[in-house]
């Protein structure tokens, strides 16, 4: 599935690597220390699950770190990260077929006629 943003090519992202992304979308910057208070008060992560899981995103190429108060923010952007995902996904399990997986999602799916009338709508108008 192509996407309007290409993310640049990285290494696949794990359900906790896209938890501390998701702190880093919504409050921006922070501290290490801050996005483990977050992520212990979220999820119940201890301090050295975060430290590890953010290591892995630094690493990865997912998030930066300004010394010396090891300041963290986001080097993708939701979209990318998410585009990514589902490009994968669809490679996985569709063979790469983004029609299949319309297919599949449109017929596995209880959509409202509301909903139904909305997707109808936003496929008239994509280009």
């Amino acid at each position: 599935m192509k996407l309007k943003t290409e993310a640049k090519k990285a290494d696949n992202i794990t359900k906790a690597e896209y938890e501390v992304m998701k702190v880093l979308w919504e409050r921006g910057e922070v501290s290490a220390g801050q996005l483990y208070r977050i992520l212990q008060d979220k999820i119940g992560w201890k301090k050295s699950t975060s430290y590890t899981v953010l290591g892995k995103c630094i690493e990865k190429g997912f998030v930066g770190r300004t010394e010396p108060d090891y300041i963290c923010h986001a080097l993708l952007s939701r979209e990318d990260v998410e585009s990514r995902v589902i490009d994968e996904f669809v490679n996985l399990y569709f063979d790469g077929s983004d029609i299949e997986f319309l297919r599949f999602f449109l017929e596995n799916t209880d959509l409202t006629p509301e909903e139904l009338e909305n997707f109808q709508d936003m496929l008239e108008h994509t280009s």
